[in-house]
This record gives structure tokens, C-alpha cells and sequence, in this order.
């Protein structure tokens, strides 16, 4: 909803300006109460996501952050016993630009 209801800056008379303010107030709250309600109302579940699939959608999160985790540690682990080809090469590739081996 893309509305914004006067609040702190009415109008400090009781004139015409106050009164359209509060017409607009009533008007934008009135709009969106009746999405809401259509919304509600309506058949169309598209963007409906029951409990079932949404503790399915986070178990997956959780299952994704788990294997990272694994993966994570493992690679640390192989970091810490200098067994990281990865690492190595870029290691060595840093040293060897450092001596002006390689550019």
C-alpha cells in the first residue's frame, strides 16, 4: 500500500484544509480496508503458502545452511593441515608476484 495518512501535520484550523485532510484519511483508509477485505475474500491462493510448505521451505533453508557449514569446515580443516589446493595456488601465486617471479 502506497498511501501515507496525515497524522501530525493537519491543519490547525477547523477549515476547509482540515476537512479535506480528513476526507483523504478516511478515503485512503477506506481503500485499503477493502483490498484487504477483496483480498481475503477472493478464490485465488497463488501467493497462499500453508504451514506444511513453509516448514518445508524452512527445513530446506536450514538443510542448505548445514551443508554449507560442512563444506565450510572441512575446507578450514584443510586450510589449517596445508592440503587446500586452492589455497596453495594462491598462495603461491602471491609470493611468487611479490619476488617479481610472475606479474
Amino acid at each position: 500500500m502506497d498511501f501515507k495518512l496525515k497524522t501530525d501535520d493537519l491543519s490547525p484550523g477547523l477549515g476547509r484544509d482540515f476537512r479535506d485532510d480528513l476526507i483523504d484519511n478516511f478515503t485512503n483508509t477506506q481503500e485499503a480496508i477493502n483490498k484487504i477485505i477483496n483480498w481475503l475474500d477472493s478464490d485465488d491462493t497463488s501467493d497462499f503458502v500453508s504451514k506444511e510448505d513453509l516448514e518445508s521451505m524452512l527445513q530446506k533453508l536450514r538443510d542448505k545452511i548445514d551443508d554449507d557449514n560442512k563444506e565450510l569446515k572441512e575446507r578450514i580443516n584443510r586450510i589449517l593441515l596445508g592440503t587446500d589446493v586452492e589455497s596453495i595456488e594462491i598462495v603461491v601465486a602471491q609470493i611468487l608476484k611479490q619476488r617479481g617471479v610472475i606479474d
